[in-house]
């Protein structure tokens, strides 16, 4: 979870200046990291890193970590320990795509999602809101490998793959054991769901172009062979509403990003006299908590609590000797007569993470809230900007936690439905939404 309100600073501060900016953030804004030695300035990546940069990048990430991670238990990791195992590791590494894998894999250690190294080619494709992957998803669902969604920008889809589909193999292999595989040897994570979604994304990634042989079962039985090329996917912040036929208010947005939050405040005032609104965050993984504190002032009336941030410090996020707090310890969130006073529901899934983790949690810690779906991501906590480590990669470290109103963490559970709809294998094959169709019984219901 980024916070993204604070890079204008950096146009009247000196980057860097640990007395005025303690945490970095103008640097990272800037693209300069927070422990690069002054004698070494990260330039761009070389074909093949040389032992020395690659000791630098290590000893990079490493001493960030150690130094400014939010938890000084470091969540019960031997940090020097795991240093030292993964120290000659890394260096020994026989190509550099292997050698930043290994680092992010170390970070692993730490059971966190937000906490991570990108590649230098990873940075390149996130800074143009770019993936390269196959075009679809899948679970595990009933002891077999479900498809759960399909791009139709992808050669999946034009081969026929669809939701609810079995996967049977890949590459002539058994799906279910080459993904075991695949499972084995990803690095850990907050959850084993967000796992999970991390091995996904390790068997789509690769060079543009390459393919995939798979073979699928349909609903009837049937099975088809597809081999599908990976591309290029460009993916942006979107946010869409509308008054659906029972005359609910429906809500959805796919990140919390300042490029949606007008639309978001826009259609919330066009909802503003529906009898109920479903906000769909299924999907959504996250992003600024500047902007889930926004929204989250459209649905109470009154002053409120809804939880407080922990620091390694104990102290707030601030610059400029503490005079600008960026991110406070209590996140309180002010009334207004204006806001929207009917019943919401929330709708959530394995893949709801973050910000959105955070928006349900507030909502349902305070009562404002019911929350519908399946257990989310359980990785709830805050990072506040990238730091470029020397080589050319990136890393993201999780400098702030957060602990609702109730007492209650999400990081490593999850929020927990008042209302679980799991997914099926039935609902996949006939598209049918049961969650959303549960929402709207319990606003006529009056929740």
């Amino acid at each position: 979870m980024v916070s993204d309100t604070i890079f204008w600073l950096g146009l009247s501060l000196v980057a860097g200046c640990s007395i005025l900016d303690p945490h970095d953030m103008i640097g990272r804004q800037m693209g300069e990291g927070t422990r690069v030695p002054t004698e070494v300035v990260p330039s761009p990546p070389a074909k093949v890193m040389s032992a020395k940069a690659r000791a630098e990048a290590f000893d990079f990430v490493w001493g960030t970590i150690n130094d400014r991670y939010h938890d000084p238990k470091l969540n019960g990791a031997d940090w020097k320990a795991v240093g030292a195992r993964y120290r000659p590791l890394a260096l020994g590494m026989p190509d550099d795509e292997g050698f930043w894998d290994l680092l992010d894999r170390m970070t692993g250690e730490l059971r966190d999602a937000h906490t991570r190294v990108d590649s230098p080619a990873r940075v390149e494709q996130r800074k143009k809101d770019e993936s390269v992957g196959l075009g679809f998803s899948f679970i595990p669902l009933d002891g077999k490998l479900v498809v759960t969604g399909v791009s139709s920008e992808s050669d999946a889809w034009w081969a026929g793959v669809r939701p609810g589909m079995i996967l049977v193999t890949i590459e002539g292999e058994p799906a279910a054991s080459r993904f075991a595989k695949l499972m084995a040897d990803t690095r850990f994570d907050s959850t084993e769901r967000s796992r999970h979604f991390r091995a996904l994304r390790r068997l789509s990634a690769g060079d543009a172009g390459t393919k995939v042989a798979f073979t699928f079962e349909r609903g009837d039985g049937s099975r088809f062979a597809a081999t599908v090329a990976r591309r290029k996917f460009t993916s942006r912040a979107a946010a869409n509403h509308r008054i659906l036929p029972s005359g609910f208010g429906y809500l959805r947005l796919n990140q919390w990003s300042v490029g949606v939050i007008s639309r978001v405040l826009a259609g919330i005032e066009e909802l503003h006299n529906t009898p109920g609104m479903i906000i769909d965050l299924r999907g959504n993984p996250g992003g600024s908590v500047h902007i889930v504190e926004r929204m989250l002032r459209e649905f109470f009336v009154k002053t409120t609590e809804v939880g407080r941030a922990t620091t390694r410090t104990g102290r707030p996020v601030s610059m400029l000797f503490g005079a600008v707090e960026i991110i406070k310890l209590k996140s309180t969130i002010e009334g207004s007569e204006k806001a929207y006073k009917g019943p919401v529901v929330i709708l959530v899934n394995s893949q709801s993470a973050s910000g959105s983790e955070l928006f349900a949690a507030a909502m349902q810690a305070t009562k404002r809230a019911t929350v519908v779906g399946e257990t989310t991501c359980g990785c709830l906590l805050g990072y506040l900007g990238y730091s470029r480590v020397p080589g050319g990669g990136e890393l993201a470290y999780s400098e702030v936690g957060f602990v609702l109103s109730n007492g209650k963490r999400i990081e490593g559970e999850g929020v927990i439905p008042d209302r679980p709809v799991p997914l099926t294998l039935g609902d996949l094959i006939v598209s049918r939404d049961r969650a959303l169709e549960v929402a709207q019984e319990l606003l006529k219901n009056g929740v």
